[in-house]
Parts: structure tokens; sequence; C-alpha cells
């Protein structure tokens, strides 16, 4: 019962193909385009948006203010 002659033992199945040429095509098509996109998301970010982010990550008040170069009302502003 072993393999004809000329006949893959394991052979990949035909549907299977098309489902991976498309998962690459997914992978390697999109992943580059989200990546442009979360870096232009970063660059046009909103001071406000910016100093939660900032304060999320666990900096101060007046690191965030450091940093933005702004005062630390400012930034208080931004959190309320």
């Amino acid at each position: 019962m072993g393999a004809e002659y000329g006949q893959a033992r394991h052979p990949i199945a035909p549907p299977a193909l098309p489902l991976l040429m498309t998962l690459s095509l997914i992978w390697w098509g999109l992943l580059p385009l989200l990546l442009l996109v979360a870096v232009i998301d970063l660059l046009t970010m909103s001071q406000p948006r910016r100093v939660r982010m900032l304060r999320r990550s666990g900096m101060t008040q007046a690191a965030i203010a450091d940093r933005l170069g702004v005062s630390r009302y400012r930034v208080r502003c931004a959190l309320a």
C-alpha cells in the first residue's frame, strides 16, 4: 500500500495552497501598511493625547512637562 511511482507521499491538498497564499499576502502586504499608519499616528498625535499616553506609561506630571516643553499647568489641564 505504498505510494505509486511518481506520486508524493504527502501532497499538499489543493485548497490549502490558496489559503496559505492569501495569509502570506495579508501578512506581508498589510503589515507594512499597518506599521506606516501607526508611525503617522504617533507623529501627528495631539498634545493632550500625548500627555495621556505618557501618563499611562507611568511618567509624572513634571517629567511629562519637561519632556514636552510645556508647563505643569498645561499637563494638568490635559489630564483633567
